[in-house]
């Protein structure tokens, strides 16, 4: 690929690696911010844990973003080895880093939960106007 040309100094500058796939900016097209992914534990200190989400891409999960309780050493809570199932909160193209939060899926399945329960509950619930419960009783015959 040409990637600059200097007619002055009869000069043309050609790059290999942009012919190639980039694996991050592959998993970031697919998996944006939001995303809820999976990955497996490669390296972990008290601070934070490196996951691996796919070939050459990896992610980092900070201490305070495993679980809503406080976590002071993440050594305590996840083993190198371990799947983890979190959602993506940052993604920096320029650095080409990507932050993951299990604490936010949760909060986000919980509300998903609550949600899709006051709608059972609405389905369920027994009629409230004058109308259908004439219908019910009609039906009921």
């Amino acid at each position: 690929m040409i990637l600059a040309i200097d007619p002055e100094r009869e000069r043309i500058s050609l790059g290999i690696k942009q012919m190639q796939n980039d694996p991050f900016s592959n998993y970031v097209a697919e998996n944006d911010k939001g995303s809820i992914v999976k990955g497996v534990v490669i390296s972990i200190d008290a601070k934070a844990a490196t996951i691996k989400l796919a070939d050459d891409v990896e992610a980092v999960l900070k201490a305070s973003e495993i679980s809503r309780d406080k976590v002071e050493d993440a050594r305590n809570v996840l083993k190198e080895g371990d799947e983890v199932e979190a959602k993506i909160i940052s993604v920096d193209r320029k650095t080409r880093s990507i932050g993951l939060s299990v604490k936010s899926k949760d909060v986000e399945d919980e509300k998903d939960t609550v949600r899709d329960h006051g709608k059972k509950e609405a389905e369920q619930s027994s009629p409230t106007t004058i109308g259908d419960l004439i219908k019910a009783q009609m039906q009921n015959q």
